[in-house]
């Protein structure tokens, strides 16, 4: 009896061990991975050190050549961790643009805006724990999402909210889990991959080698890309409330014109919804 009562205890750890540290959480919720990756982040970058060397390369010159007739790109990099897209294109010259980023976890954007500090004023921080994006349709002239899809609860929904906030001909930038990552309930074929894309409207789908767990991968919302003008956060938030976006910024918060809905800032200037 107590032997059984053992192996079932032991197999039980060894499931917890095996979604928590390699599969990061991804059945058991957003409210429980920005928990985890509250606990990671100060460790975070230490494992990352490879799969960033191409950053520059691979990540933000592509983007900002996808972009060139963009004199301000307005961009939102989803699950964001600690900054690693925004740090990329923070670090070229030929960048003007402003950068919303966002994640379910506090402690990573918490390093985020140790390593961006240098930029302040050219990004924006926000934490949200789940969808919808509190955003209007078209507002972002690119969007990305990098080495995040696949240990979301499922990827439908982000590429969907991705696709909806993206103007027509913008630019999406984003990875594909490979083979190797070993997270076989998540991965799907490239050529899969790039129908998912396709089924949500997304076109000039491309899939490259980019790194032993990650392919890179680009795509085009249908349109011509007209540059959004936004300049900020407060252009495209939407209250939770009333829905509105007329949102007044004082020292510590966000203040909702129309309702009244407060939205605090942590004390590194982290919106939190």
């Amino acid at each position: 009896m107590w032997l059984w009562i053992i192996v079932i205890i032991l197999l039980i750890l060894f499931a917890l061990d095996r979604e928590i540290y390699f599969y990061e959480a991804t059945h058991l919720g957003p409210r429980v991975q920005a928990w985890l990756y509250d606990r990671w982040a100060r460790k975070y970058d230490r494992s990352k050190g490879e799969s960033q060397k191409q950053d520059a390369e691979v990540l933000a010159r592509p983007a900002l050549e996808a972009l060139r007739n963009v004199p301000a790109p307005f961009i939102l990099d989803l699950a964001t961790g600690t900054g690693r897209m925004p740090l990329a294109l923070l670090k070229e010259t030929t960048f003007n643009g402003h950068i919303v980023a966002v994640d379910v976890s506090q402690g990573m954007l918490e390093q985020a805006s140790q390593k961006l500090e240098q930029s302040q004023g050219r990004f924006t921080l926000l934490r949200l724990i789940d969808f919808p994006l509190p955003f209007p349709d078209n507002s972002f002239d690119m969007v990305s999402c990098m080495e995040a899809l696949e240990v979301m609860p499922e990827m439908d929904r982000p590429l969907e909210e991705l696709f909806r906030v993206l103007r027509p001909g913008g630019f999406f930038l984003a990875s594909r889990g490979t083979e190797a990552s070993g997270r076989k309930s998540k991965v799907i074929g490239r050529d899969d991959f790039k129908s998912l894309l396709e089924s949500k409207g997304f076109e000039q789908v491309e899939v490259i080698t980019w790194w032993k767990w990650f392919d890179r991968v680009t795509a085009r919302k249908p349109g011509q890309l007209t540059p959004s003008n936004h300049r900020t956060l407060t252009d495209i938030l939407q209250c939770p409330s009333c829905k509105k976006i007329n949102f007044i910024r004082a020292e510590n918060n966000l203040k909702c014109h129309e309702c009244g809905k407060t939205i605090f800032l942590s004390t590194a200037g982290i919106v939190l919804l």
